[in-house]
């Protein structure tokens, strides 16, 4: 069995390859792709791929999906610019934190970061609320919860989605404790269920197997 902490990894590639091709110039999609499936379906855990180095060439290729979002952000506000923009985000930081996620639980939930994050701006539509949150990066995070400016609340980074003119890169998940901006929040169990629910209806979608 695969180790479940890649599937998000998994996930990443294949919201990588639904972004329009100029939005991936310079980077060798098959040459990526090849590495992560060696990687997923080497049956080994995430220890022993690191011990090995073979998580250090997935870590730099995202960090080039970083530096690409970085000049993508601010360049368009059209909703599907900014899910592109997201997608390529998510997949940066699934890529290049990968070799930190080394030691967690061998759980789908572990494959994604947590952070606690202060809301530093809130707009109400649809009855759900776009937030804007503050984790020494920032996030936009649509909810459904009643959730104010300068809450602080654990959220998990998930694969983007879509709501109307908003797209959101994450979720406010039930933490352990509390934690100030920018530290990693610790999911309880019923914010475990809740981050595996949405990687599993994801990975559905893009008719990967778990």
């Amino acid at each position: 069995m695969k180790d479940p902490r890649l599937i998000a990894v998994e996930i990443s590639i294949a919201l990588l390859y639904e972004l329009p091709d100029k939005l991936l110039e310079g980077v060798d999609m098959k040459r990526l792709k090849s590495i992560v499936q060696r990687t997923i379906y080497s049956f080994m855990t995430l220890e022993d791929l690191k011990e090995q180095g073979i998580l250090d060439s997935i870590s730099m290729e995202g960090k080039i999906f970083l530096n690409k979002w970085v000049k993508l952000k601010d360049m368009n506000r059209k909703p599907r610019d900014l899910l592109n923009a997201a997608n390529i985000r998510f997949a940066g930081l699934s890529l290049a934190n990968l070799p930190a996620r080394v030691g967690r639980e061998p759980k789908l939930y572990s494959g994604v970061d947590c952070f606690w994050g202060t809301i530093i701006k809130v707009g109400p539509f649809n009855h759900l609320r776009a937030t804007l949150t503050d984790a020494k990066e920032r996030f936009s995070i649509v909810t459904n919860m009643n959730v104010k400016e300068k809450d602080v609340m654990a959220f998990a980074i998930l694969p983007p989605r879509r709501f109307g003119d908003y797209v959101s890169e994450g979720m406010f998940i039930e933490a352990e404790s509390k934690g100030i901006s920018g530290e990693q929040a610790v999911p309880t169990s019923r914010g475990k269920g809740a981050i595996e629910s949405v990687l599993r209806e994801e990975a559905a979608r893009l008719k990967i197997r778990i």
